[in-house]
Protein backbone atom coordinates (compact mmCIF):
# COMPACT_ATOMS: atom_id res chain seq x y z
CA UNK A 1 0.00 0.00 0.00
CA UNK A 2 1.14 3.54 -0.77
CA UNK A 3 0.26 6.49 1.47
CA UNK A 4 -2.31 8.93 0.20
CA UNK A 5 -1.80 12.67 0.63
CA UNK A 6 -2.40 13.73 4.21
CA UNK A 7 -6.03 14.67 4.66
CA UNK A 8 -6.81 18.33 5.31
CA UNK A 9 -8.20 18.95 8.77
CA UNK A 10 -11.56 20.47 9.67
CA UNK A 11 -13.81 21.24 12.63
CA UNK A 12 -17.11 19.36 13.10
CA UNK A 13 -18.05 17.95 9.74
CA UNK A 14 -20.97 18.30 7.32
CA UNK A 15 -21.94 15.07 5.62
CA UNK A 16 -24.37 13.60 3.14
CA UNK A 17 -26.01 10.18 3.18
CA UNK A 18 -26.60 7.94 0.18
CA UNK A 19 -29.74 5.94 0.94
CA UNK A 20 -33.13 4.85 -0.31
CA UNK A 21 -35.07 6.85 2.30
CA UNK A 22 -35.24 7.45 6.03
CA UNK A 23 -35.37 3.75 6.98
CA UNK A 24 -31.98 2.20 7.66
CA UNK A 25 -30.62 -1.08 8.94
CA UNK A 26 -29.99 -0.91 12.67
CA UNK A 27 -26.19 -0.85 12.38
CA UNK A 28 -26.43 1.95 9.80
CA UNK A 29 -28.76 3.91 12.06
CA UNK A 30 -26.29 3.45 14.91
CA UNK A 31 -23.51 4.84 12.72
CA UNK A 32 -25.55 7.91 11.81
CA UNK A 33 -26.72 8.59 15.36
CA UNK A 34 -23.17 8.30 16.69
CA UNK A 35 -21.95 10.77 14.07
CA UNK A 36 -24.65 13.23 15.07
CA UNK A 37 -23.90 12.70 18.77
CA UNK A 38 -20.31 13.68 17.97
CA UNK A 39 -21.47 17.05 16.61
CA UNK A 40 -21.29 16.19 12.90
CA UNK A 41 -24.28 17.37 10.84
CA UNK A 42 -26.16 15.53 8.09
CA UNK A 43 -27.14 18.16 5.54
CA UNK A 44 -28.13 16.15 2.48
CA UNK A 45 -29.95 12.89 1.80
CA UNK A 46 -28.96 11.55 -1.62
CA UNK A 47 -31.79 9.13 -2.30
CA UNK A 48 -32.21 6.39 -4.87
CA UNK A 49 -35.80 6.50 -6.19
CA UNK A 50 -35.63 3.17 -7.97
CA UNK A 51 -38.09 0.48 -6.90
CA UNK A 52 -38.46 -2.94 -8.50
CA UNK A 53 -41.32 -2.91 -11.02
CA UNK A 54 -44.31 -5.09 -10.10
CA UNK A 55 -44.25 -8.41 -11.93
CA UNK A 56 -46.31 -11.56 -11.76
CA UNK A 57 -45.21 -14.60 -9.79
CA UNK A 58 -44.63 -16.48 -13.01
CA UNK A 59 -42.32 -13.81 -14.39
CA UNK A 60 -40.63 -13.61 -11.02
CA UNK A 61 -39.86 -17.31 -11.12
CA UNK A 62 -38.60 -17.07 -14.69
CA UNK A 63 -36.31 -14.14 -13.86
CA UNK A 64 -34.88 -15.70 -10.69
CA UNK A 65 -31.25 -16.79 -10.83
CA UNK A 66 -31.71 -20.40 -9.78
CA UNK A 67 -27.95 -20.95 -9.59
CA UNK A 68 -27.82 -18.98 -6.31
CA UNK A 69 -31.37 -19.76 -5.16
CA UNK A 70 -30.36 -21.55 -1.96
CA UNK A 71 -28.35 -18.60 -0.64
CA UNK A 72 -30.92 -15.96 -1.55
CA UNK A 73 -33.71 -18.07 -0.06
CA UNK A 74 -31.91 -18.59 3.26
CA UNK A 75 -30.31 -15.15 3.57
CA UNK A 76 -33.34 -13.39 5.05
CA UNK A 77 -34.97 -16.46 6.58
CA UNK A 78 -32.16 -18.13 8.48
CA UNK A 79 -29.14 -15.81 8.45
CA UNK A 80 -30.56 -12.32 9.02
CA UNK A 81 -28.88 -10.70 12.06
CA UNK A 82 -30.64 -8.22 14.31
CA UNK A 83 -28.15 -5.58 13.10
CA UNK A 84 -30.07 -5.58 9.81
CA UNK A 85 -33.49 -4.91 11.31
CA UNK A 86 -35.10 -1.72 9.93
CA UNK A 87 -34.97 1.48 11.96
CA UNK A 88 -36.95 4.58 10.95
CA UNK A 89 -34.92 7.79 11.37
CA UNK A 90 -37.52 10.07 9.78
CA UNK A 91 -37.71 12.29 12.89
CA UNK A 92 -33.92 12.54 13.12
CA UNK A 93 -33.76 13.53 9.45
CA UNK A 94 -36.38 16.27 9.71
CA UNK A 95 -35.32 19.44 7.89
CA UNK A 96 -32.49 17.81 5.94
CA UNK A 97 -32.40 18.57 2.22
CA UNK A 98 -33.26 15.61 -0.03
CA UNK A 99 -32.04 15.03 -3.55
CA UNK A 100 -33.36 12.20 -5.74
CA UNK A 101 -30.63 11.01 -8.08
CA UNK A 102 -31.15 8.80 -11.09
CA UNK A 103 -27.95 7.13 -12.23
CA UNK A 104 -26.69 5.87 -15.57
CA UNK A 105 -25.90 2.18 -15.64
CA UNK A 106 -22.71 1.17 -17.49
CA UNK A 107 -22.02 -2.51 -16.97
CA UNK A 108 -21.89 -3.08 -13.20
CA UNK A 109 -21.10 0.61 -12.52
CA UNK A 110 -23.42 3.53 -11.76
CA UNK A 111 -22.68 7.16 -12.76
CA UNK A 112 -24.45 10.27 -11.46
CA UNK A 113 -25.83 12.94 -13.76
CA UNK A 114 -23.93 16.22 -14.08
CA UNK A 115 -26.84 18.29 -12.74
CA UNK A 116 -26.96 16.21 -9.55
CA UNK A 117 -23.18 16.41 -9.18
CA UNK A 118 -23.46 20.21 -9.28
CA UNK A 119 -26.14 20.28 -6.57
CA UNK A 120 -24.11 18.00 -4.31
CA UNK A 121 -20.97 20.11 -4.75
CA UNK A 122 -22.91 23.25 -3.77
CA UNK A 123 -23.77 21.65 -0.42
CA UNK A 124 -20.12 21.96 0.64
CA UNK A 125 -19.98 18.46 2.15
CA UNK A 126 -17.00 17.11 4.04
CA UNK A 127 -17.90 13.51 3.24
CA UNK A 128 -20.72 11.31 1.97
CA UNK A 129 -21.59 8.06 3.76
CA UNK A 130 -22.85 5.44 1.33
CA UNK A 131 -25.80 3.35 2.52
CA UNK A 132 -27.44 3.13 -0.89
CA UNK A 133 -26.86 2.70 -4.62
CA UNK A 134 -24.46 0.04 -5.88
CA UNK A 135 -20.98 0.25 -7.46
CA UNK A 136 -20.60 3.99 -7.98
CA UNK A 137 -17.88 5.56 -10.09
CA UNK A 138 -17.06 8.88 -11.73
CA UNK A 139 -17.31 12.49 -10.53
CA UNK A 140 -19.55 11.64 -7.56
CA UNK A 141 -16.45 10.32 -5.78
CA UNK A 142 -14.94 13.83 -5.62
CA UNK A 143 -18.00 15.91 -4.74
CA UNK A 144 -17.14 16.01 -1.00
CA UNK A 145 -13.87 17.20 0.51
CA UNK A 146 -13.03 13.79 1.92
CA UNK A 147 -14.88 11.75 -0.67
CA UNK A 148 -17.50 9.01 -0.39
CA UNK A 149 -17.12 6.65 2.58
CA UNK A 150 -18.26 3.07 2.22
CA UNK A 151 -18.00 -0.15 4.20
CA UNK A 152 -16.57 -3.41 2.95
CA UNK A 153 -17.13 -6.21 5.44
CA UNK A 154 -14.15 -8.34 4.50
CA UNK A 155 -10.39 -8.11 4.34
CA UNK A 156 -9.95 -6.45 0.96
CA UNK A 157 -6.45 -7.94 0.65
CA UNK A 158 -8.05 -11.41 0.42
CA UNK A 159 -11.77 -10.95 -0.27
CA UNK A 160 -13.32 -8.40 -2.58
CA UNK A 161 -16.98 -8.52 -3.50
CA UNK A 162 -19.27 -10.50 -1.23
CA UNK A 163 -21.36 -11.65 0.45
CA UNK A 164 -20.11 -10.23 3.75
CA UNK A 165 -18.68 -12.73 6.21
CA UNK A 166 -19.53 -15.77 4.10
CA UNK A 167 -16.36 -16.88 2.35
CA UNK A 168 -14.28 -16.56 5.52
CA UNK A 169 -16.42 -19.29 7.11
CA UNK A 170 -16.47 -21.33 3.91
CA UNK A 171 -12.65 -21.22 3.61
CA UNK A 172 -12.01 -21.79 7.32
CA UNK A 173 -10.31 -18.40 7.73
CA UNK A 174 -9.81 -17.68 11.46
CA UNK A 175 -10.16 -13.91 11.03
CA UNK A 176 -12.70 -11.71 9.31
CA UNK A 177 -11.57 -8.26 8.21
CA UNK A 178 -13.63 -5.12 7.68
CA UNK A 179 -12.78 -1.69 6.31
CA UNK A 180 -14.27 1.77 6.07
CA UNK A 181 -12.85 3.18 2.86
CA UNK A 182 -12.92 6.34 0.80
CA UNK A 183 -14.12 5.03 -2.54
CA UNK A 184 -12.05 5.13 -5.69
CA UNK A 185 -12.82 3.65 -9.10
CA UNK A 186 -11.25 0.34 -7.97
CA UNK A 187 -13.73 -2.09 -6.42
CA UNK A 188 -12.97 -2.51 -2.70
CA UNK A 189 -9.59 -0.94 -3.33
CA UNK A 190 -10.09 2.58 -1.97
CA UNK A 191 -8.27 4.67 0.62
CA UNK A 192 -8.56 2.85 3.93
CA UNK A 193 -9.90 5.10 6.68
CA UNK A 194 -10.36 2.41 9.33
CA UNK A 195 -9.61 -1.30 9.33
CA UNK A 196 -10.12 -4.08 11.82
CA UNK A 197 -9.73 -7.83 12.16
CA UNK A 198 -12.19 -9.87 14.20
CA UNK A 199 -12.35 -13.55 15.03
CA UNK A 200 -14.50 -15.38 12.51
CA UNK A 201 -17.54 -16.90 14.20
CA UNK A 202 -17.26 -20.09 12.20
CA UNK A 203 -20.26 -21.88 13.74
CA UNK A 204 -22.81 -19.11 13.06
CA UNK A 205 -23.12 -17.08 9.88
CA UNK A 206 -25.74 -14.85 11.50
CA UNK A 207 -23.45 -14.28 14.49
CA UNK A 208 -20.52 -13.48 12.22
CA UNK A 209 -22.60 -10.86 10.39
CA UNK A 210 -23.89 -9.42 13.65
CA UNK A 211 -20.34 -8.96 14.88
CA UNK A 212 -19.08 -7.37 11.66
CA UNK A 213 -21.94 -4.87 11.39
CA UNK A 214 -22.17 -3.96 15.07
CA UNK A 215 -18.44 -3.46 15.63
CA UNK A 216 -17.85 -1.41 12.47
CA UNK A 217 -20.85 0.90 12.95
CA UNK A 218 -18.81 3.24 15.17
CA UNK A 219 -16.01 3.74 12.64
CA UNK A 220 -17.42 6.74 10.73
CA UNK A 221 -17.67 8.66 14.01
CA UNK A 222 -14.11 7.64 14.92
CA UNK A 223 -12.69 8.84 11.60
CA UNK A 224 -14.74 12.03 11.60
CA UNK A 225 -13.56 12.71 15.14
CA UNK A 226 -9.91 12.29 14.17
CA UNK A 227 -10.35 14.72 11.27
CA UNK A 228 -12.32 17.22 13.36
CA UNK A 229 -9.77 17.21 16.21
CA UNK A 230 -6.93 17.62 13.72
CA UNK A 231 -5.21 14.35 14.60
CA UNK A 232 -2.34 14.05 12.08
CA UNK A 233 -3.72 11.16 10.09
CA UNK A 234 -2.27 9.74 6.89
CA UNK A 235 -4.50 7.14 5.30
CA UNK A 236 -3.29 4.37 3.00
CA UNK A 237 -4.59 3.44 -0.40
CA UNK A 238 -5.21 -0.26 -0.85
CA UNK A 239 -3.36 -1.94 -3.70
CA UNK A 240 -5.30 -5.17 -3.45
CA UNK A 241 -5.33 -7.65 -6.28
CA UNK A 242 -7.58 -10.11 -4.45
CA UNK A 243 -10.19 -12.06 -6.43
CA UNK A 244 -13.72 -10.68 -6.55
CA UNK A 245 -16.10 -13.10 -4.82
CA UNK A 246 -19.77 -13.45 -5.73
CA UNK A 247 -22.86 -15.12 -4.32
CA UNK A 248 -22.29 -18.83 -3.70
CA UNK A 249 -23.85 -21.33 -6.06
CA UNK A 250 -26.22 -23.99 -4.76
CA UNK A 251 -23.48 -26.63 -4.59
CA UNK A 252 -21.22 -24.39 -2.50
CA UNK A 253 -24.18 -23.45 -0.34
CA UNK A 254 -24.89 -27.09 0.50
CA UNK A 255 -21.24 -27.57 1.38
CA UNK A 256 -21.39 -24.39 3.48
CA UNK A 257 -24.33 -25.74 5.48
CA UNK A 258 -22.43 -28.95 6.16
CA UNK A 259 -19.43 -26.93 7.33
CA UNK A 260 -21.64 -24.84 9.61
CA UNK A 261 -23.07 -28.01 11.14
CA UNK A 262 -19.60 -29.45 11.71
CA UNK A 263 -18.32 -26.17 13.18
CA UNK A 264 -21.30 -25.94 15.51
CA UNK A 265 -20.68 -29.43 16.88
CA UNK A 266 -16.99 -28.62 17.37
CA UNK A 267 -17.85 -25.32 19.06
CA UNK A 268 -20.24 -26.85 21.58
CA UNK A 269 -17.93 -29.80 22.25
CA UNK A 270 -15.02 -27.48 23.03
CA UNK A 271 -17.31 -25.27 25.10
CA UNK A 272 -18.18 -28.19 27.36
CA UNK A 273 -15.23 -30.58 27.43
CA UNK A 274 -12.08 -28.54 26.72
CA UNK A 275 -11.32 -26.30 29.68
CA UNK A 276 -8.07 -24.35 29.68
CA UNK A 277 -5.24 -25.42 31.98
CA UNK A 278 -2.31 -22.99 32.23
CA UNK A 279 1.07 -23.13 33.93
CA UNK A 280 3.92 -20.68 34.32
CA UNK A 281 7.64 -21.10 33.89
CA UNK A 282 11.00 -19.33 34.04
CA UNK A 283 13.55 -19.07 31.24
CA UNK A 284 17.21 -18.19 31.84
CA UNK A 285 17.31 -15.69 28.96
CA UNK A 286 16.41 -12.00 28.89
CA UNK A 287 13.14 -11.05 27.23
CA UNK A 288 14.57 -9.46 24.02
CA UNK A 289 16.41 -12.68 23.11
CA UNK A 290 13.19 -14.71 23.26
CA UNK A 291 10.85 -12.06 21.87
CA UNK A 292 13.01 -11.23 18.85
CA UNK A 293 13.75 -14.84 17.94
CA UNK A 294 17.39 -15.11 18.98
CA UNK A 295 16.37 -18.01 21.24
CA UNK A 296 13.86 -20.59 19.97
CA UNK A 297 12.30 -22.09 23.07
CA UNK A 298 12.33 -25.80 23.89
CA UNK A 299 10.68 -27.34 26.91
CA UNK A 300 14.12 -28.09 28.37
CA UNK A 301 14.78 -24.32 28.43
CA UNK A 302 11.85 -23.73 30.79
CA UNK A 303 11.71 -24.33 34.52
CA UNK A 304 7.99 -25.11 34.71
CA UNK A 305 6.20 -24.68 38.01
CA UNK A 306 4.66 -27.74 39.62
CA UNK A 307 1.21 -28.65 38.38
CA UNK A 308 -1.45 -27.15 40.63
CA UNK A 309 -4.26 -29.10 42.24
CA UNK A 310 -6.90 -30.36 39.83
CA UNK A 311 -9.17 -27.56 38.68
CA UNK A 312 -6.61 -24.86 39.54
CA UNK A 313 -3.98 -23.24 37.37
CA UNK A 314 -1.38 -20.46 37.24
CA UNK A 315 -1.14 -17.87 34.44
CA UNK A 316 -0.15 -14.27 33.63
CA UNK A 317 3.24 -14.20 35.40
CA UNK A 318 5.10 -10.98 36.11
CA UNK A 319 7.80 -10.19 38.62
CA UNK A 320 10.72 -8.31 40.08
CA UNK A 321 13.96 -8.97 41.98
CA UNK A 322 14.83 -8.06 45.57
CA UNK A 323 18.13 -9.09 47.21
CA UNK A 324 18.86 -11.45 44.30
CA UNK A 325 15.58 -13.27 44.82
CA UNK A 326 12.91 -13.57 42.18
CA UNK A 327 9.43 -12.49 43.19
CA UNK A 328 6.91 -13.92 40.74
CA UNK A 329 3.30 -12.72 40.83
CA UNK A 330 0.72 -14.81 38.98
CA UNK A 331 -2.99 -15.35 38.61
CA UNK A 332 -4.15 -18.43 40.52
CA UNK A 333 -7.50 -19.48 39.09
CA UNK A 334 -9.96 -22.00 40.51
CA UNK A 335 -12.74 -23.53 38.41
CA UNK A 336 -14.58 -24.45 41.60
CA UNK A 337 -15.48 -20.83 42.37
CA UNK A 338 -14.83 -19.30 38.94
CA UNK A 339 -12.48 -16.66 40.33
CA UNK A 340 -8.78 -15.95 40.61
CA UNK A 341 -6.50 -14.36 43.18
CA UNK A 342 -2.95 -13.06 42.88
CA UNK A 343 -0.28 -15.33 44.34
CA UNK A 344 3.40 -14.62 44.94
CA UNK A 345 6.37 -16.97 44.62
CA UNK A 346 9.72 -15.97 46.15
CA UNK A 347 12.61 -17.88 44.58
CA UNK A 348 16.38 -17.85 44.91
CA UNK A 349 17.76 -18.32 41.37
CA UNK A 350 20.86 -20.19 42.53
CA UNK A 351 18.92 -22.43 44.87
CA UNK A 352 16.77 -24.39 42.45
CA UNK A 353 17.89 -26.76 39.69
CA UNK A 354 16.61 -26.90 36.15
CA UNK A 355 13.30 -28.69 36.42
CA UNK A 356 11.75 -31.08 33.94
CA UNK A 357 8.00 -31.28 33.62
CA UNK A 358 6.29 -33.17 36.39
CA UNK A 359 9.00 -32.56 38.99
CA UNK A 360 7.87 -30.65 42.04
CA UNK A 361 11.06 -29.96 43.97
CA UNK A 362 12.64 -26.53 44.03
CA UNK A 363 9.52 -24.39 44.30
CA UNK A 364 7.80 -23.36 47.52
CA UNK A 365 4.02 -23.27 47.72
CA UNK A 366 2.41 -20.04 46.53
CA UNK A 367 1.96 -17.23 49.03
CA UNK A 368 -1.08 -14.94 48.72
CA UNK A 369 -0.13 -11.38 47.91
CA UNK A 370 -1.21 -9.27 50.84
CA UNK A 371 -3.22 -6.14 50.18
CA UNK A 372 -5.97 -4.62 52.31
CA UNK A 373 -8.04 -3.58 49.28
CA UNK A 374 -10.79 -5.91 47.99
CA UNK A 375 -9.30 -5.37 44.53
CA UNK A 376 -6.31 -7.49 45.49
CA UNK A 377 -7.77 -9.94 47.97
CA UNK A 378 -10.75 -10.83 45.83
CA UNK A 379 -13.93 -10.05 47.76
CA UNK A 380 -16.13 -10.85 44.79
CA UNK A 381 -13.78 -9.65 42.04
CA UNK A 382 -11.95 -11.84 39.56
CA UNK A 383 -8.27 -10.83 39.62
CA UNK A 384 -5.64 -11.60 37.00
CA UNK A 385 -2.67 -10.26 35.08
CA UNK A 386 -0.69 -8.71 37.99
CA UNK A 387 1.49 -6.47 35.80
CA UNK A 388 4.65 -5.28 37.59
CA UNK A 389 6.35 -1.95 36.89
CA UNK A 390 9.57 -0.76 38.52
CA UNK A 391 10.46 2.94 38.71
CA UNK A 392 13.11 4.82 40.70
CA UNK A 393 13.80 1.81 42.88
CA UNK A 394 10.15 1.24 43.75
CA UNK A 395 7.94 -1.70 42.75
CA UNK A 396 4.37 -1.19 41.57
CA UNK A 397 1.67 -3.59 40.45
CA UNK A 398 -1.45 -3.05 38.33
CA UNK A 399 -3.68 -6.13 38.52
CA UNK A 400 -6.57 -6.62 36.14
CA UNK A 401 -9.85 -6.17 37.94
CA UNK A 402 -12.34 -5.18 35.26
CA UNK A 403 -15.27 -6.12 37.51
CA UNK A 404 -14.34 -3.26 39.85
CA UNK A 405 -14.54 -0.74 37.01
CA UNK A 406 -11.17 0.77 37.91
CA UNK A 407 -7.46 0.51 37.10
CA UNK A 408 -5.66 0.71 40.44
CA UNK A 409 -1.94 1.20 40.99
CA UNK A 410 -0.46 -0.71 43.95
CA UNK A 411 2.84 0.16 45.64
CA UNK A 412 5.06 -2.40 47.37
CA UNK A 413 6.19 -1.44 50.85
CA UNK A 414 9.91 -2.16 51.19
CA UNK A 415 9.77 -2.98 54.88
CA UNK A 416 6.86 -5.43 54.87
CA UNK A 417 6.93 -6.61 51.26
CA UNK A 418 3.19 -5.98 51.08
CA UNK A 419 1.31 -4.26 48.27
CA UNK A 420 -0.89 -1.31 49.17
CA UNK A 421 -3.22 0.64 46.88
CA UNK A 422 -1.57 3.85 45.81
CA UNK A 423 -4.24 5.45 43.64
CA UNK A 424 -6.84 4.84 40.98
CA UNK A 425 -5.36 5.58 37.56
CA UNK A 426 -8.63 5.35 35.63
CA UNK A 427 -12.19 5.05 36.88
CA UNK A 428 -15.39 3.74 35.26
CA UNK A 429 -13.54 1.54 32.80
CA UNK A 430 -13.68 -2.26 32.45
CA UNK A 431 -10.04 -2.60 31.49
CA UNK A 432 -8.50 -5.96 30.59
CA UNK A 433 -4.75 -6.65 30.99
CA UNK A 434 -3.69 -3.06 31.84
CA UNK A 435 0.00 -2.58 31.01
CA UNK A 436 2.05 0.53 31.77
CA UNK A 437 5.44 1.52 30.33
CA UNK A 438 7.68 4.56 29.97
CA UNK A 439 8.53 5.74 26.46
CA UNK A 440 9.78 9.02 25.04
CA UNK A 441 9.23 10.91 28.29
CA UNK A 442 5.63 9.76 28.80
CA UNK A 443 3.98 6.95 30.71
CA UNK A 444 1.69 4.89 28.49
CA UNK A 445 -1.20 2.79 29.79
CA UNK A 446 -2.46 0.17 27.35
CA UNK A 447 -5.37 -2.23 27.72
CA UNK A 448 -8.41 -3.69 26.03
CA UNK A 449 -12.02 -3.42 27.20
CA UNK A 450 -14.16 -6.27 28.46
CA UNK A 451 -16.67 -5.86 25.61
CA UNK A 452 -13.99 -6.50 22.97
CA UNK A 453 -11.28 -7.87 25.19
CA UNK A 454 -9.23 -9.59 22.49
CA UNK A 455 -9.42 -7.11 19.62
CA UNK A 456 -9.70 -3.42 20.63
CA UNK A 457 -6.54 -1.75 21.99
CA UNK A 458 -6.77 1.52 23.94
CA UNK A 459 -3.96 3.86 24.95
CA UNK A 460 -3.77 6.56 27.61
CA UNK A 461 -0.75 8.69 28.51
CA UNK A 462 0.60 10.81 31.36
CA UNK A 463 3.72 12.72 32.35
CA UNK A 464 3.80 10.79 35.64
CA UNK A 465 3.26 7.14 36.49
CA UNK A 466 0.57 8.12 38.98
CA UNK A 467 -1.35 10.19 36.40
CA UNK A 468 -3.53 11.91 35.48
CA UNK A 469 -3.93 9.92 32.25
CA UNK A 470 -5.34 11.35 29.01
CA UNK A 471 -6.91 9.28 26.20
CA UNK A 472 -5.11 8.84 22.91
CA UNK A 473 -6.74 10.81 20.10
CA UNK A 474 -7.30 7.66 18.00
CA UNK A 475 -8.79 5.30 20.58
CA UNK A 476 -9.20 2.46 19.97
CA UNK A 477 -5.80 2.73 18.33
CA UNK A 478 -5.98 -0.80 16.94
CA UNK A 479 -8.69 -3.35 16.17
CA UNK A 480 -7.05 -6.70 15.50
CA UNK A 481 -7.85 -10.06 17.09
CA UNK A 482 -4.33 -11.14 16.10
CA UNK A 483 -2.21 -8.53 17.86
CA UNK A 484 -4.10 -6.08 20.12
CA UNK A 485 -4.44 -7.46 23.67
CA UNK A 486 -1.35 -6.89 25.86
CA UNK A 487 0.79 -9.94 26.60
CA UNK A 488 3.50 -8.88 29.03
CA UNK A 489 6.36 -6.41 29.24
CA UNK A 490 6.92 -3.82 26.49
CA UNK A 491 10.67 -3.27 26.09
CA UNK A 492 13.16 -1.06 24.27
CA UNK A 493 15.93 -2.82 22.33
CA UNK A 494 18.51 -0.86 20.34
CA UNK A 495 16.35 2.23 20.63
CA UNK A 496 13.18 0.55 19.29
CA UNK A 497 10.05 -0.07 21.36
CA UNK A 498 8.52 -3.54 21.12
CA UNK A 499 5.10 -4.52 22.47
CA UNK A 500 4.10 -8.15 23.14
CA UNK A 501 0.46 -8.86 22.26
CA UNK A 502 -1.83 -11.88 22.14
CA UNK A 503 -2.91 -13.63 18.98
CA UNK A 504 -6.41 -14.90 19.80
CA UNK A 505 -7.48 -15.61 16.22
CA UNK A 506 -7.45 -19.41 16.47
CA UNK A 507 -7.71 -19.87 20.22
CA UNK A 508 -7.57 -17.52 23.19
CA UNK A 509 -3.93 -16.75 23.97
CA UNK A 510 -2.80 -19.01 21.14
CA UNK A 511 0.59 -17.32 20.72
CA UNK A 512 2.38 -14.05 21.37
CA UNK A 513 3.02 -11.48 18.67
CA UNK A 514 5.93 -9.08 19.07
CA UNK A 515 4.96 -5.72 17.58
CA UNK A 516 7.54 -3.11 16.64
CA UNK A 517 6.18 0.32 17.46
CA UNK A 518 6.94 2.56 14.49
CA UNK A 519 5.27 5.72 15.79
CA UNK A 520 3.80 6.58 19.18
CA UNK A 521 2.65 10.08 20.11
CA UNK A 522 -0.40 11.53 21.82
CA UNK A 523 -2.30 11.43 18.51
CA UNK A 524 -0.48 8.80 16.42
CA UNK A 525 0.08 5.07 16.81
CA UNK A 526 1.61 2.77 14.25
CA UNK A 527 3.05 -0.67 14.88
CA UNK A 528 3.92 -3.66 12.74
CA UNK A 529 4.56 -7.32 13.43
CA UNK A 530 8.21 -8.13 14.12
CA UNK A 531 8.13 -11.73 15.35
CA UNK A 532 5.94 -14.57 16.59
CA UNK A 533 6.61 -16.55 19.76
CA UNK A 534 4.82 -19.85 19.41
CA UNK A 535 3.82 -22.28 22.17
CA UNK A 536 6.65 -24.66 23.05
CA UNK A 537 5.90 -27.74 20.88
CA UNK A 538 7.60 -30.42 23.03
CA UNK A 539 5.96 -29.17 26.20
CA UNK A 540 2.86 -30.38 28.01
CA UNK A 541 1.60 -26.78 27.74
CA UNK A 542 1.81 -26.50 23.97
CA UNK A 543 -1.61 -25.07 23.00
CA UNK A 544 -1.08 -21.43 23.94
CA UNK A 545 1.40 -18.82 25.17
CA UNK A 546 0.02 -15.41 26.09
CA UNK A 547 2.45 -13.76 28.53
CA UNK A 548 6.12 -12.83 28.22
CA UNK A 549 7.42 -10.75 31.13
CA UNK A 550 10.90 -9.54 31.98
CA UNK A 551 12.27 -10.23 35.48
CA UNK A 552 15.86 -9.00 35.51
CA UNK A 553 17.89 -11.29 33.23
CA UNK A 554 15.12 -13.90 33.33
CA UNK A 555 11.86 -14.18 31.40
CA UNK A 556 8.67 -15.59 32.88
CA UNK A 557 5.99 -17.01 30.60
CA UNK A 558 2.97 -19.25 30.59
CA UNK A 559 1.66 -22.14 28.52
CA UNK A 560 -1.75 -23.70 27.90
CA UNK A 561 -3.19 -27.15 27.46
CA UNK A 562 -6.78 -28.43 27.45
CA UNK A 563 -8.35 -30.70 30.06
CA UNK A 564 -11.83 -31.82 31.07
CA UNK A 565 -13.04 -30.10 34.21
CA UNK A 566 -16.32 -30.92 35.92
CA UNK A 567 -16.95 -27.39 37.23
CA UNK A 568 -16.26 -25.89 33.81
CA UNK A 569 -18.59 -28.44 32.19
CA UNK A 570 -21.51 -27.74 34.54
CA UNK A 571 -21.06 -23.95 34.36
CA UNK A 572 -20.97 -23.97 30.57
CA UNK A 573 -23.91 -26.36 30.31
CA UNK A 574 -25.96 -24.14 32.60
CA UNK A 575 -25.00 -21.05 30.56
CA UNK A 576 -25.94 -22.69 27.25
CA UNK A 577 -29.28 -23.92 28.59
CA UNK A 578 -30.15 -20.53 30.07
CA UNK A 579 -29.17 -18.79 26.83
CA UNK A 580 -31.35 -21.13 24.81
CA UNK A 581 -34.25 -20.62 27.23
CA UNK A 582 -33.97 -16.82 26.98
CA UNK A 583 -34.01 -17.06 23.18
CA UNK A 584 -37.14 -19.18 23.25
CA UNK A 585 -39.04 -16.73 25.45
Amino acid sequence: MQPSPEIEKSSSLRFGIMCSGAVFQRWQADALLELMAGGHRPVLLITDPRTPPPISKVKSLLKRDWRVFLFTFLENRLFKPSARKPVDLALDMTGIQRLECRVRQQGYSEYFEDRDIAVIRNCNLDFILRFGFNIIRGDILTTARFGVWSFHHGDEVKYRGGPAGFWEIFNGDPVNGAILQQLTDKLDGGIILKKGYLKTIRHSYRGNLEQLFSVSSSWPAMVAGMIATKAPTQFLKSETSAPVYKLPGNGNMLLFLLKLFRNKISFHYAGLFRSEDWNIGIVDHPLPEIALGNVILKSSDIRWFPVMAKGTYLADPSGFTVDEKLHILAEKFSYANGKAVISEFILSPGAFPSLSEGETHGFPPPLPVYAPSPCMTGNGYHLSYPYVAEYEGEVYCIPESYQSGTITLYHRDRMTGRFFPDRILLDKVQAVDPTVFLYDGLWWLSFTMKEHSNSHLYLFYSKDLEGPYQPHACNPVKIDIRSARPAGTPFIHKGILYRPAQDCSVTYGGRTVINKVVRLTADQFVEEQENLVEPVPDSLWNRGLHTLSAVGTFTVLDGKRFRFNYHFFTDQLHFKLMKRRSQDV
